[in-house]
């Protein structure tokens, strides 16, 4: 009885209080686990700087793989979650808990088919991914004993994502901030104090990620939530699974194509050796970093969206967007200023090379130009993958990435060399910009028909 009652405030809590704080509250402990995760992947980007630029190009490289773990763990994770949100605002607990161990036990069962082929590749998938002869050694060291703990790290996604979907903003934080830290803690440990090299930072944290998973799981096991996690609640209805794929579809689309990409920007970058590999990935590493203003309001939006969409309450979906959108892109304004002004002091902290500097510095003062309009497709993505638009959100995706990105990749360093390259990831932002725009307007305006 007591449960039940704990139930009904969540869901008064949820569906009553006053949207921006509701959505800060969920927002701040997301933004400060994309920040602490932000970190300790720039921490293993940082201490195995230190090794050379080769190995610093591999973290580049094994990282395809790993966007490959994550869309897969993305799918089924957000997918649920947004099922999940739903669900509890419409009060269908029991459908909550078939959604939520189906999500779980498929995003573990991905992460362990990603461990196999990733680690049978071996050499031929790290040069399929973009890696010279130079950064395959380092490549491997890295991907072998990191790989093992694919199946926790995806199903972590899935754990972080589920439990912010019943609002449980903090507790999802708990454990990716401890795993973060020691994984900083960690890193120089195994890389310099053991001397394990490479070998040292794919272990430390692939550590991080399965304590980071057992912190988060524990809150299931103590029955401490909303919905519960058992494998007798698999869903056995295919109709399930179609609509967890398909609601988690973009997200899907998002990171595979982020992965497709990333490979492409390896191949094309390693025209200029292997300093532009690491100066991009480097960039990309960054504006993760940047980003967790814009993807703990997406975040934190998502249940605040997801009960008010379940209870037909159209006017709070609306305000939820518009609060979201406001918050963000004035977050990414300022990180883009700060970011353009001290680009090559942000590049120099991870890779003493003045060729690494001179890549990374104009590429993270482009990426920084396009900041505020690739901020407001990804909260386009978000809110019509909430509302159970997956066809809307997919088309986002596939645009910026397949339409605009790619031929991006292949046209402009041809016609500009090294500047064209580095342009091309801006060039996409603002393109995604340009089509979202009448999108999220067409949509808004039905809400209030």
């Amino acid at each position: 009885m007591k449960n039940e009652k704990t139930q009904q405030e969540q869901y008064e809590y949820m569906t009553t209080a006053p949207v921006g704080p509701l959505i800060l509250s969920m927002a701040v402990p997301s933004m400060v686990t994309t920040l602490v995760t932000s970190i300790y992947n720039l921490a293993d980007t940082f201490f195995v700087g230190k090794i050379g630029t080769s190995a610093t190009a591999a973290v580049g490289v094994v990282f395809s793989v790993m966007m490959v773990l994550t869309a897969l763990g993305f799918w089924v994770g957000t997918g649920g979650s947004t099922l999940i949100s739903a669900l509890l605002g419409a009060k269908e607990n029991k459908q909550a808990d078939t959604i939520f161990s189906t999500a779980f036990f498929l995003s573990f069962a991905f992460g362990i088919i990603v461990a196999i082929v990733g680690l049978l590749g071996g050499a031929p998938l790290m040069r399929l991914l973009g890696a010279t002869d130079t950064i395959v050694p380092y490549a491997l060291d890295y991907s072998r004993f990191l790989l093992p703990a694919a199946p926790f790290a995806a199903s972590s996604l899935a754990l972080g994502q589920c439990l912010r979907a019943e609002g449980k903003s903090k507790e999802s934080m708990t454990g990716q901030v401890i795993g973060g830290v020691l994984n900083m803690i960690l890193d120089p440990v195994f890389i310099f104090g053991l001397q394990m090299g490479v070998r040292g930072a794919a272990i430390a944290t692939a550590l991080s990620q399965v304590i980071a998973w057992a912190l988060m799981i524990r809150y299931y096991i103590q029955k401490t939530t909303q919905v519960r996690l058992s494998f007798r609640d698999i869903s056995k209805n295919p109709a399930d699974y179609v609509r967890l794929f398909s609601v988690g579809s973009p997200s899907l689309c998002r990171h595979g194509c982020n992965m497709i990409t990333n490979v492409l920007l390896n191949t094309v970058s390693g025209r200029w050796g292997d300093a532009a590999i690491a100066a991009m990935s480097i960039c990309g590493r960054l504006m993760y970093l940047t980003n967790a203003v814009s993807i703990g309001m997406n975040q934190g939006s998502q249940p605040v969206i997801g009960y008010a969409h379940g209870m037909k309450n159209y006017p709070r979906v609306k305000e939820g967007f518009s609060y979201s959108v406001k918050v963000s892109t004035v977050s990414m304004c300022a990180f883009g200023a700060a970011g353009f002004l001290l680009a090559p002091y942000l590049i120099g902290i991870f890779r003493d090379d003045p060729e690494v500097i001179r890549v990374g510095a104009t590429a993270l003062r482009l990426i920084c130009l396009a900041l505020p309009f690739g901020n407001y497709m990804q909260s386009a993505n978000t809110l019509f993958q909430i509302v159970k638009k997956p066809l809307s959100s997919s088309v986002l995706i596939f645009s910026r990435q397949l339409i605009f990105y790619i031929p991006a990749l292949l046209i402009l360093p041809n016609l500009f060399g090294l500047i064209g390259m580095q342009m091309s990831g801006p060039v996409a932002d603002v393109l995604a910009f340009v089509l979202a725009v009448p999108m999220v307007y067409r949509y808004l305006r039905k809400l209030q028909e």
